[in-house]
């Protein structure tokens, strides 16, 4: 891969990264304040808000897909005898399975959030997504690694 065709793969590379962030921060807010008013916090008289099983059982299947996709994503290993684009296409569902994967870590002060009710969950959220972009963008560098470790 020439260098500037490199280049521009990685600027697409971190456009895409830094789009991801945002995007799927918008979709975990979005449902959990379309949730929120609808689960029960506390002793319910109503069986039908009584929501804390399902819950309980979204937080099993959550945790039991990210090992499985953590397990995934261990194994997406460089292969120098494949193309160097073949090697970017791969190093790009890398990045985009380790960014799924991170940008549920705000879900529990989403889920405080619906708790508390106070603003200061949804911006502890923004800047832990925030934060997560700033130090995983990717590089040049942090790719060329990639393909050599």
């Amino acid at each position: 891969m020439d260098n500037p065709a490199f280049q521009q793969a990685i600027r697409r590379l971190r456009w895409q990264h830094w789009l991801h962030y945002p995007v799927q921060g918008l979709v975990m807010a979005g449902v959990v304040l379309l949730v929120g008013p609808r689960t029960a916090v506390g002793v319910t008289s109503e069986p039908r808000l009584a929501t804390w099983p399902l819950l309980l059982l979204l937080v099993a299947l959550l945790l039991v897909a990210g090992l499985v996709l953590a397990a995934f994503y261990r194994r997406m290993q460089p292969n120098l005898r494949r193309t160097p684009e073949g090697n970017m296409r791969f190093y790009q569902a890398r990045i985009f399975l380790r960014n799924s994967l991170l940008a549920l870590v705000p879900l529990p002060v989403l889920g405080s959030y619906v708790l508390t009710h106070q603003p200061f969950d949804l911006a502890i959220a923004g800047a832990m997504l925030v934060a997560l972009g700033w130090r995983l963008a990717p590089t040049a560098a942090t790719y060329q690694r990639w393909l050599l470790g």
